[in-house]
């Protein structure tokens, strides 16, 4: 990458997010959970559950880290344990990690302590479906000029869509290799996507957006155009290793410090990322045998993960009941929780970052109402 091309994309995130600091000269720690390398579609659909959100995120502080290892030994781990997993601090769903002591304990640390959080969390459905929505208001200049918010409400109507029907979008992908529509196949592709929105089209939660689309859509029609899903590999919706590049580009100034991964090391390896023609090295992967963040990055991780599933399969209305019930130690955790994000919000809205439908971003607000102010960067 040049360093026009960092430059450039650092400045238009900084005009997205003007009160971040990319800046500060921090040290992050990185895990990440349901990383499947790459998505895709094949014959039987995604090669994962879009049920789970890819998440690589972890710990991260400034000036000098915290001694952990009083936090690690109050978890009373075997002998024989190598090193912290999150599995050795929660099991099961979402809410059954909340019944975990050792989860407190761990919470209370980070709360305490000088530690904050960091994530990118990424909806794979999402991601998949999103440039659909660019690619018709690309071709629509009454559409552009309705500005992001309209693209973001479509894109949110076709996700929620998209859940719905996943085995006919999978099934339409599949047929047109998604995300490699051929000039001219664009026609059939935006024909077979429309028959998908006749069953709730003319429902009051889904008319005005799927009518919206469709009419978009045909204007895209005349002109075979879809640009944003026509220059891609067959099926291939993307590999993640753009979410690793973003954190070591974006915060230059930084280290990062990577839990190894192989596949990803190979990726990176062939970047050159420069800085005013100077390389940028400011990144590691290390085994997390060896680093104590690593490990406690996974723990945050595999949380984060948890969270996103159960918010993927749960209606609002299931999550407030759930939230009803929960045990004076849920309660608690999910309170450490919520705080430990949003002083993490406080300290740098940089380091939350997110690409998910608002449906499903505005489920945390059920179970807090001080992250009703929280944000996320959608980049």
């Amino acid at each position: 990458m040049s360093d026009h091309e960092i430059n450039k994309t650092r400045s238009f995130i900084k005009m997205l997010a003007p009160t971040a600091n990319f800046d500060s000269v921090l040290s992050f720690y990185y895990d990440e959970t349901n990383n499947i390398r790459k998505s895709y579609v094949g014959e039987m659909g995604f090669n994962s559950p879009v049920t789970a959100n890819f998440v690589l995120g972890g710990l991260v502080h400034e000036g000098m880290a915290p001694d952990v290892a009083p936090l690690i030994k109050s978890f009373k781990l075997q002998k024989t344990t190598k090193e912290v997993k999150f599995k050795h601090i929660a099991k099961g769903s979402f809410l059954d990690c909340l019944k975990s002591n050792k989860l407190k304990l761990f919470l209370e640390f980070i709360e305490s302590s000088n530690l904050y959080v960091h994530y990118s969390s990424i909806n794979i459905l999402y991601w998949a479906i999103v440039d659909i929505v660019d690619s018709a208001i690309a071709n629509s200049e009454a559409s552009q000029k309705l500005g992001p918010p309209f693209s973001e409400y479509l894109k949110d109507v076709l996700y929620k869509l998209s859940k719905l029907e996943i085995d006919s979008i999978t099934e339409v992908f599949y047929y047109f290799k998604y995300p490699n529509i051929k000039k001219k196949d664009v026609s059939s592709f935006i024909e077979a996507l429309t028959h998908i929105f006749k069953d709730y089209i003319d429902t009051e939660e889904f008319h005005f957006g799927l009518e919206s689309l469709r009419q978009i859509l045909k204007e895209a029609k005349k002109t075979n155009s879809l640009p944003f899903i026509m220059e891609g590999d067959d099926y291939i919706i993307e590999d993640f290793s753009e979410f690793y590049l973003r954190q070591i580009y974006l915060f230059k100034y930084s280290t990062h410090t990577f839990d190894n991964e192989n596949s990803i090391s190979r990726i990176l390896n062939g970047y050159k990322i420069l800085d005013k023609s100077i390389e940028i090295k400011n990144y590691s992967f290390v085994d997390s045998q060896t680093n104590q963040l690593i490990q406690l990055s996974d723990v945050f991780v595999g949380l984060m993960g948890k969270l996103t599933v159960y918010f993927n399969t749960s209606t609002k209305e299931k999550i407030d009941n759930d939230f009803c019930s929960l045990s004076m130690i849920q309660r608690a955790n999910i309170d450490l929780l919520v705080d430990v994000i949003e002083k993490s919000h406080n300290k740098n809205i940089g380091f939350l970052h997110s690409i998910d439908g608002n449906e499903e971003r505005s489920k945390m607000d059920v179970i807090s109402q001080p992250l009703k102010t929280t944000q996320n960067i959608d980049l």
